[in-house]
């Protein structure tokens, strides 16, 4: 069972259409004429929804929370990708409510300088990503999608590449994201030389950074 998401309806926006999908799993085959493009129970990303847009799928049918026959526990096709890292959640990890109050933790810890391991939230180490010099980031913003960092402040996670650019004066400094990483900064924001802009998970592919002039 699912919800059903129509692309042309003509009432929802690409971008949002992007946004619903991105991180959900089919709940039935996505048919164009005789042709399947897409199979039950497989997980949706970037790459499938353009494949929807390009084929102008009719309908598509998503498995949902609110539709899981499960009777004490979220199955994790109908809960979809985990927002922490991007891939579909891990059996027992826990999401909802449960997964929000783990926020509060952190957030003391964080008051009164104590901290500790554990919780929730996905372990290992990160490199940070700096601008190199102050001037407006700017991204392509249908390439990410809305989450939290571990610690509960807001950020975006890369799906795919990302190509971000930082305008700053007769300059133009372009940063390739990886995928799964997860930036920390808004599209059209000012940032100053140094700023941690971005997180990289471990193991992910490494940083591209280059520079050019302006024309």
């Amino acid at each position: 069972r699912g919800i059903s998401v129509s692309p042309r309806n003509g009432t929802m926006p690409e971008r949002i259409l992007i946004q619903t999908l991105i991180g959900r799993v089919l709940a039935d085959d996505i048919y164009t004429g005789s042709r399947c493009i897409a199979t039950r129970n497989q997980d949706i990303g970037v790459g499938l929804v353009n494949r929807f847009i390009t084929f102008r799928t009719q309908q598509i049918s998503i498995r949902t929370p609110f539709t899981c026959r499960s009777a004490s526990w979220i199955c994790r096709l109908c809960y979809g990708r985990s927002p922490t890292h991007g891939d579909l959640v891990e059996l027992g990890e826990a999401v909802g409510i449960i997964a929000g109050q783990s926020i509060g933790e952190p957030g003391t810890q964080l008051t009164l300088r104590t901290f500790h391991t554990g919780g929730v939230f996905t372990g290992g180490t990160a490199e940070h990503v700096r601008a190199p010099s102050n001037g407006k980031i700017q991204f392509n913003e249908d390439l990410v999608h809305p989450t939290r960092t571990r610690h509960g402040h807001p950020a975006f996670l890369c799906y795919i590449d990302l190509y971000i650019t930082i305008e700053s004066e007769d300059i133009l400094h372009n940063v390739n994201i990886p995928p799964k990483s997860f930036l920390l900064v808004q599209n059209d924001q000012y940032v100053e030389s140094e700023q941690v802009i971005a997180e990289i998970r471990a193991g992910t592919f490494p940083l591209n950074l280059r520079k050019g002039s302006k024309t």
